[in-house]
Parts: structure tokens; C-alpha cells; sequence
């Protein structure tokens, strides 16, 4: 007979006899039997509003009985003891921490080898499982919590390793209720996390997050030695921010605080006290708490004039990833430059450049205008915010063609580099002069019909351009913008 058919078989007998390799794959003591740890049957994990709900079966031998030895199960997730789970009949367990993603579930079954030959010995069987959850929850955004439900429920505020002296009062606040850390009743070398639920940063790439409170202590000692820590989560790890001890009582102080690590990213905040002796304090009062998000806006607006064309540009928003721009906006004032400002393009710009052109019955005035970029969440497409640019300021004036004053045009209007001049007949000289009447200019045009003054060396202000034609001499006020 082959001889790998032969151990197969052997196999197969030795486990329906009871007899196999430890779970660990420890090496059984000298002339010890080592019999099968029976791991549990008929694992299954489901999403339970955003908690994951795991449940099983007792370890069952060959013809059903339940093993002898069986104390309780191991809990793993992602390959982690994530919680020992004493007493045979239990038989669920939920995951209150269960983390966007997908998450990997595995159980064991612990025993007690003494009636295996091995007095006050444990082992573990083989896993059962794996089995998969794959989750999404979060509170909606912007997160403010002010406390208003009366509950930390509402919220999904969680407490590590307890709840201890937490508790929301009714009769105190920024306004009223808030969330109290009590100095009483009195408890020694404490370390208490509160914690909120998952926020989406994952969605934002391209902005700056925001985490706001307001916070008061009642303080009884002024020692120094009890401390409120507001932190954050990100991947496996919670991370301080500031450090606030009890140096004295206050009054309600609000703190704001770059939270901008956790673009991209799932994350949480919460709250850290900490001490020797809570008596120390009457109690750390926190409310109105506030997380958001400001998307990045373009950056370098800027405009050129063309007679009556004004040119657009800007570059795209600071940040790494431009994945979340779709787009961008312009808007603009009505010549009198005063709010409200009007979408002007008729759909998203996939560019950095847009002409705006300017009715020419409109002579003057002054126009101001921003750009928008358009962020969309990645995940589905919908709207996350439209950031805008810094405001452009364009002060307008048209160069007209007047028959009645020598058929003479000049624009455009304020000029940066250069002055175009277009006149009807022949232009004999021109200057250019302050408004106090200092000549800046002034040459032979050669009887040219159009014509560039260079402007680029004066200062920015306003001047007075002098057209001298065969139909008289002409003057105009002029604006020279940088």
C-alpha cells in the first residue's frame, strides 16, 4: 500500500481516537498521551448596530459530548488575544471597539489538562473560524457634542476601564448640562479614559481638522498632581495633546486645537483624568465639543485686464493629494463690488485659468471675485465642503472709443505692464504725467494709429495719459495696478 495513503489513515484514526498534536504545537511531556483540544463549532459574527456580535458553540467530541477539561474561550481578533472569556456556557461576546474596516475573528477553547495527565497545566485548542466583519460606522460631521441628550449614549461615549466619577450634570455647564469628572467619592492613582466614537477623516485629504472644547476645573489643593488630557486615536495608539493639571481654579476657558494628523485617517478624540487622589479637585467640567474639518482653498489667485477681458488664474489647494477636488467655481460681485457674490461658471472648471468678460455698457467700477474648489468625498462622490480662494479686488474703468473726443480708446483698465492705446487718426505725441502734474512720460508716437506705453516702472496709482492727434489734444485718467 502506498505509504502517504497509510499515514493519512493513521492520522485519521489517531484523531478520531482522541489522540493529536497540542493546539501550540508544544511538545507533549515524556510518556504523557496528549489528546485532542476540541476547538468550538459553528462560529459566526455579525454587525449589531455598529458593534460586532461573535457567538458559537461548546467544543463537541466525536458523538457529541463535550470535552472534558473545557474552562472557557480566547477571543482573537486580527490575530490578538482580545479577550479571555471564563465559564464554558458562555457562548457570545461583543466587540464595543469593533474598528472601520474589516475586521479578522478567530476563537479558541481554553482547558484545564488535568484530567489529560497534566495537573495545573492550560492549553488551547486550534482556532475556530476565521470569520470577517467589515464596517463603516462613524457620527455624522461636523461632531459637536454639548451634551444636550443628558446621557453619554447618545454620543457612544465609552469609558476605559470604567465609568468611574463620569457623569453628565444638569446643573452645571456652558451652558448647562456637561460632562463632570467628580473629585468624590475619593479615588486613589486613578487613570480614566473617556472616549468618543469614530470619526470619518478618512474622508478629508485636502483640509484642516479642528478639535474645540471648553473646559473648567474646581480645584481644591492646587497641587498639580491631577490631570485632564485631551486625546486622539489613530491606528493602535492614543495620543496626548495638551496636558491640563490643577494649578488653581477657572472659569470656563475654550481651547482649539490642529487635529490636521488625522486627515485621511478613521480617528477618535476623548478626554484623559488622572491623579493621586481625586479630592484634590471638586471636579474638571468639559462641553461644547467640536470637531471639524476646513477644506483647502486655491491658492495664487490672480488677474490680468484686456481691454474688457479679465483673465482668471490660481493654483490648486495646498495638499498632498488633489484626489478630492472635482472642480472649481468662480464667483463675482456686481460692479459696486459689494456682496452677494454670483457663480459665474456654469459648470466645474478642470482647469486653472477662466475669462470673465465685462458687459461693455459697464464703464466703471470696482469687481471683486474669488475661486472655489469643489470637494467631493471619495468614498461616494457627494459634496464634502467648497473652500475659496483669498478675494480679488478689480478696480474697472473701459477705455471707450469717443468719435466726439478724438475717436481715442486706452485700456486696459488698472494696467499692470503696459497701456494700448487706439486712436482714429494719426497720433502725433503723448505723455504721461502724476496727477500733480509731474511729467512721468513723454515721447513721438511717429503718427502711429495704435500704440503700447510701457507702464511697468511706474508706482501704482493714478495718472493722467495726454494724446495729442490731428483732431486736438486729449486727456485721460488712467490706473496703474502690480
Amino acid at each position: 500500500m502506498n505509504p502517504f495513503k497509510n499515514l493519512a489513515i493513521l492520522l485519521l484514526l489517531t484523531a478520531l481516537a482522541g489522540v493529536f498534536v497540542p493546539a501550540l504545537g508544544q511538545e507533549p511531556p515524556p510518556g504523557k498521551k496528549v489528546y485532542t483540544l476540541y476547538p468550538p463549532i459553528n462560529l459566526a459574527a455579525t454587525n449589531v448596530n455598529c458593534y460586532g456580535y461573535l457567538t458559537w458553540q461548546k467544543p463537541q467530541m466525536p458523538g457529541g459530548a463535550t470535552p472534558s477539561g473545557l474552562v472557557g474561550y480566547c477571543v482573537y481578533k486580527n490575530g490578538v488575544l482580545l479577550q479571555y472569556i471564563a465559564g464554558e456556557g458562555t457562548l457570545l461576546y461583543w466587540d464595543y471597539e469593533l474598528a472601520p474596516g474589516t475586521s479578522t475573528y478567530t476563537v479558541t477553547a481554553k482547558y484545564d489538562l488535568t484530567s489529560y495527565g497534566t495537573p495545573g497545566q492550560f492549553g488551547e485548542s486550534l482556532p475556530a473560524g476565521p470569520v470577517q466583519l467589515t464596517w463603516n460606522c462613524a457620527v455624522s460631521w461636523p461632531f459637536f457634542e454639548p451634551w444636550d441628550a443628558g446621557t453619554f449614549s447618545f454620543h457612544s461615549w465609552m469609558f476605559s476601564p470604567a465609568q468611574g466619577n463620569w457623569t453628565v450634570n444638569t446643573g452645571q455647564g456652558n451652558p448647562a448640562p456637561t460632562a463632570l469628572f467628580n473629585g468624590t467619592p475619593s479615588i486613589e492613582n486613578y487613570n480614566i479614559l473617556m472616549k468618543g466614537y469614530w470619526l470619518l477623516g478618512e474622508v478629508f485629504t485636502c483640509a484642516n481638522i479642528y478639535f474645540e472644547f471648553d473646559y473648567k476645573l474646581t480645584d481644591n489643593s492646587a497641587g498639580g498632581t491631577e490631570k485632564l488630557v485631551p486625546v486622539y486615536y489613530l491606528d493602535t495608539t492614543w495620543y496626548p495633546l495638551m496636558e491640563l493639571t490643577n494649578q488653581g481654579s477657572t472659569g470656563w476657558i475654550h481651547q482649539k486645537i490642529d487635529l490636521s494628523m488625522i486627515c485621511g485617517h478613521y480617528s477618535r478624540i476623548g478626554f484623559r483624568v488622572s491623579g493621586i487622589h481625586s479630592a484634590n479637585i471638586a471636579g474638571w467640567e468639559v462641553d461644547n465639543i467640536y470637531v471639524h474639518a476646513v477644506c483647502k482653498g486655491p491658492t495664487s489667485p490672480a488677474y490680468t485686464l484686456n481691454w474688457n477681458q479679465v483673465n482668471l488664474s490660481w493654483q490648486h489647494p495646498a495638499c498632498d493629494s488633489l484626489s478630492s477636488v472635482a472642480g472649481y467655481n468662480v464667483y463675482r460681485t456686481d460692479k459696486t463690488g459689494l456682496p452677494p457674490f454670483s457663480k459665474i461658471t456654469a459648470s466645474l472648471i478642470q482647469g486653472y485659468a477662466y475669462t470673465d468678460y465685462i458687459p461693455t455698457s459697464i464703464l466703471n467700477g470696482q469687481f471683486r471675485y474669488y475661486i472655489t474648489d469643489y470637494h467631493k468625498n471619495y468614498q461616494d462622490g457627494t459634496l464634502l465642503c467648497e473652500a475659496s480662494s483669498d478675494t480679488l479686488v478689480l478696480d474697472y474703468a473701459l477705455g471707450i472709443r469717443d468719435p466726439g473726443a478724438g475717436g481715442i480708446r486706452i485700456y486696459p483698465q488698472p494696467a499692470r505692464d503696459n497701456l494700448t492705446v487706439s486712436s482714429d487718426s494719426p497720433v502725433e505725441t503723448y505723455g504721461v504725467y502724476s496727477v500733480l502734474g509731474t511729467t512721468m512720460i513723454s515721447r513721438s508716437a511717429n503718427n502711429q494709429r495704435e500704440f503700447s506705453i510701457a507702464v511697468n516702472q511706474l508706482p501704482e496709482g493714478i495718472y493722467l495719459v495726454q494724446i495729442k492727434n490731428a483732431s486736438g489734444t486729449f486727456t485721460r485718467k488712467v490706473s496703474v495696478m502690480h
